[in-house]
Order: structure tokens, then C-alpha cells, then sequence
């Protein structure tokens, strides 16, 4: 069995929570004080399904990158759905912690991981995302056609379909800014880079792409990449590391 401070401790050495912006909550989101863990899960997001899938495996801990409380909370009810992945884990003696921003900013984070996939080189903050360095901007070894790098990257992230924002019409890529998770609201600040990749970018903001061409590859997408970051980094401990298998909550209909 493991003390719980260890494994804390762990994470927040590889994304110390000074990183995070002020508006997160990442950190302890249930913490009940049991401090010999077995079992740990590891997931984007605290859902319902993810919470019960914790705790049918017997897991005592719960390590999430989205936080499962974001604002003060007046009245748990099970009325209200949204409680309901909270008021399982207290019943179920189930502890949950995330790291969030903290995760997306710190050096070897999850837009580091993705730079490191595709092969970038001269990694470094993107500007004009935000002060503590969410994003990444990196050079590929030679300009690619736009084409091919779409077809890697979908491969990368094993996914069928992304968005591309391209009204330049470039053919052809070599400087790549990187925000996984939900980048769009950067689109006007940014500058230097020849594609974005991102997620969730609205309607509104890709009217505003104009320089240079985005790829709203999905939030989930862009940020499942760091969970066998995690459980590497996890490994030195004598407990088991689940990832959860998690979907996304719709899908696509495609008519003929």
C-alpha cells in the first residue's frame, strides 16, 4: 500500500499547482482522509461514468485533469445531476484530485507531449495565449503539405474528423502553435505560427482566422494524450494505475 501524500506529491512536482490560473480548482476536489491507496484511476473528467467505473475497480483514488468543482456549491442534492458524480464519491469513500491549468502550463504538460509526438523542434510558449504558457509553438524539420500533416495528426490522436479553418487556402505548414484542450478564444492574439491546433473552437472565433490556418481537433482529442503520461509517471509506486475508458458525450450522425 501507498501513502497518498507520495502520490500527491508526485503530481505536483510534475505540474506544481502555482501554475494554475487564478479562475482553476485544481487540487484536492474530495479529499476524505485515507492515506493508503492501492488503486488509482486516471481520467480527463470526473463524470458519473467515471466515478462509478473508480469505484467497481476498488479504487481509492481518483486522478482527474478536469476538476470536478469549479465554483462554491450552497446545496448537494441528488436532485440536481450534476452533483451526482460528488455525492457518488463521498458515498463510495472515493478521493478525487486534478490537476488542470497547472497540467496544460507546466514543461513536459500535455501541449508538450503533443509537440513531442509530432515531431517538433524550438519548443517554446506561444504567444499571445496566456501569461503562464498554456500553449506551444515548435517548427516541424521541413515545411509539410498541409494535407499530410492533417493525416498524421489524425493519426496521432486516433480520430476520423477534425475541423480545418483555412481561409488563406495554405497549402503548406512548418511553424505549429498547440493548445490541446479548449483554445479558441487565442485565435486573435496569435501571431508567427503557420497552423494552430486546438479544440473547441466556436463559430465566432474561426471567423477570425485569418493569417494562418486552425485545426479544432477536438478537446477530448487533444488531451487523452497525457494519460499514459501519468500513469508512467505514477509507476514508481506499488499500486495499480487504471486509465478509464471515457467517451465523448455525443456522436456524429452522418446521414446518406
Amino acid at each position: 500500500m501507498n501513502n497518498l501524500s507520495l502520490i500527491i506529491s508526485k503530481i505536483e512536482e510534475f505540474a506544481p499547482p502555482g501554475l494554475a490560473e487564478e479562475w482553476d480548482n485544481s487540487g484536492w476536489q474530495v479529499y476524505l482522509g485515507n492515506n493508503q491507496i492501492k488503486k488509482v484511476m486516471l481520467a480527463l473528467s470526473p463524470t458519473i461514468d467515471v466515478i462509478e467505473s473508480a469505484v467497481k475497480e476498488g479504487c481509492e483514488l481518483l486522478i482527474t485533469h478536469h476538476p470536478l468543482l469549479f465554483s462554491g456549491i450552497k446545496t448537494i442534492s441528488a436532485e440536481n445531476y450534476a452533483n451526482l458524480p460528488l455525492i457518488k464519491a463521498m458515498q463510495s469513500n472515493l478521493q478525487v484530485y486534478c490537476a488542470h491549468t497547472n497540467l496544460d502550463s507546466t514543461q513536459g504538460g500535455i501541449a508538450d507531449v503533443l509537440a513531442k509526438m509530432l515531431g517538433l523542434n524550438k519548443v517554446c510558449p506561444i504567444e499571445g495565449t496566456d501569461e503562464t504558457g498554456l500553449g506551444r509553438k515548435g517548427e516541424l524539420c521541413q515545411p509539410e503539405n498541409l494535407a499530410g500533416f492533417i493525416r498524421k495528426l489524425k493519426q496521432i490522436l486516433n480520430t476520423g474528423q477534425l475541423k480545418l479553418i483555412n481561409p488563406g487556402n495554405i497549402e503548406k505548414v512548418r511553424t505549429i502553435g498547440l493548445l490541446p484542450g479548449s483554445g479558441g478564444s487565442f485565435i486573435p492574439s496569435l501571431k508567427g505560427i503557420d497552423l494552430y491546433v486546438t479544440g473547441d473552437v466556436k463559430y465566432h472565433e474561426a471567423l477570425m482566422v485569418n493569417d494562418f490556418a486552425v485545426i479544432d481537433a477536438g478537446h477530448f482529442e487533444t488531451e487523452k494524450i497525457i494519460l499514459p503520461v501519468l500513469k508512467d509517471l505514477l509507476s514508481e509506486f506499488n499500486a495499480e494505475i487504471l486509465i478509464a475508458r471515457e467517451k465523448l458525450p455525443w456522436e456524429i450522425i452522418t446521414c446518406e
